[in-house]
């Protein structure tokens, strides 16, 4: 064995042969969910990444560390259901957040910024 083979690790082949039955199942629906399986229009992906408060399918990828790549399937293709309800879950809980501060501001007529500035938190 090379030290070039060493360093990169088990290759694909071996990774195949030591697959278990089950293993094959969960790639075969990997491959149906990501391939089959209806994806999100690459402009209900951009409104959603807009809803959760990023300018752009790149920018929203960076800041969360996805390589640029997925940042050009999503832009050309979309993403996939299970991506889709993520970001609906992300835009729901920005939407919870923003409510509470918004009632905490109504109840005590002091922003939050100010609130958190006097209690040494920022």
């Amino acid at each position: 064995m090379s030290a070039a083979t060493k360093e990169r690790g088990p290759g694909p082949l071996s990774k195949v042969i030591n697959m278990s039955p089950s293993d094959i199942a969960l790639i075969t629906r990997r491959v149906y969910d990501h391939v089959i399986e209806k994806r999100t229009s690459p402009e209900e992906t951009r409104m959603l990444i807009s809803e959760c408060g990023y300018g752009s399918i790149e920018e929203f990828c960076s800041a969360v560390g996805l390589p640029a790549h997925i940042a050009q399937r999503w832009c050309r293709l979309g993403i996939s259901g299970e991506m889709r309800l993520v970001l609906m879950h992300m835009r729901d809980r920005q939407r919870l957040v923003k409510e509470a501060v918004d009632d905490f501001e109504s109840m005590t007529h002091v922003g939050v910024d100010d609130f958190l500035q006097e209690r040494g938190v920022l």
